[in-house]
């Protein structure tokens, strides 16, 4: 079967659309509390803030978790979690017991990660947000990092295994998590993603490579990109013709 996205004009209509699809599975979900996990990033930025402009979510209803963070300081620049607070959850006044973020005070990344495998125990993400780094990756799976082998719901990632700014540790959703979740949203644009977008969509499917394979669409995963992140795959298509 093709594999298909939703490719749009420019960033911020793919990100609109991407946070259209999410308010409908959100308003759909057979929980009473949906659990979703957030990204970081331009993209996770981009989607945040196009949520958090809509009414049509049951926001009281919701509950916010992180697909990956960076081990830095809660009010670090480079927080998914100070990031998320910012740009959505602050915004809409979500009240704090719907947020659960990884614990970022002082520890190692091994620690941080066990922790919140034990707050993920027995969670299902009704919704994942992911968006895709230069170098293939999704939340904070690295290509070649150990956690792309993990079990648990939540792994660390040294800073060895990080080869995309920024060089910090990480902790990060695993493969595990991915499958189990109800519903996938990818979102990611410029011509900087073009190269790992068609990587993710190309054969051979290795996803210790290019770790974005492990997400390709599929009735439960939707891609949304813009025609820069498009350019490679627009460019084969073409020649297909």
């Amino acid at each position: 079967m093709p594999l298909e996205l939703q490719v749009y004009p420019t960033d911020a209509e793919a990100f609109d659309a991407a946070a259209a699809l999410a308010a409908q599975h959100l308003r759909a979900a057979a929980t009473g509390s949906p659990a979703v996990a957030l990204s970081g990033g331009r993209g996770g930025r981009a989607v945040m803030v196009a949520l958090a402009a809509r009414g049509d979510l049951p926001w009281e209803r919701i509950e916010w978790y992180w697909g990956d963070e960076r081990v830095v300081a809660p009010d670090d620049a480079r927080s998914n979690v100070r990031l998320a607070r910012e740009s959505l959850l602050a915004p809409r006044g979500v009240a704090a017991a719907r947020i659960h973020p990884p614990a970022l005070e002082p520890g190692d990344a091994t620690a941080i990660a066990a922790a919140y495998a034990r707050t993920l125990a027995g969670v299902v993400f009704d919704l994942v947000f992911l968006g895709v780094g230069t170098n293939g990756h999704i939340a904070s799976l690295m290509p070649g990092c150990a956690a792309l082998a993990a079990t648990s719901p939540v792994a660390p990632v040294a800073v060895g295994e990080v080869s995309e700014d920024p060089f910090v540790a990480r902790v990060t959703i695993t493969p595990p998590v991915l499958a189990a979740a109800r519903h996938v949203i990818v979102a990611t644009a410029g011509e900087n993603k073009a190269g790992p977008v068609a990587a993710a969509m190309r054969d051979p499917l290795d996803p210790s490579r290019v770790p974005a394979q492990l997400v390709r669409p599929s009735e439960r995963v939707t891609w949304f990109v813009d025609r820069a992140a498009a350019a490679e795959l627009l460019r084969d298509a073409r020649r297909a013709d």
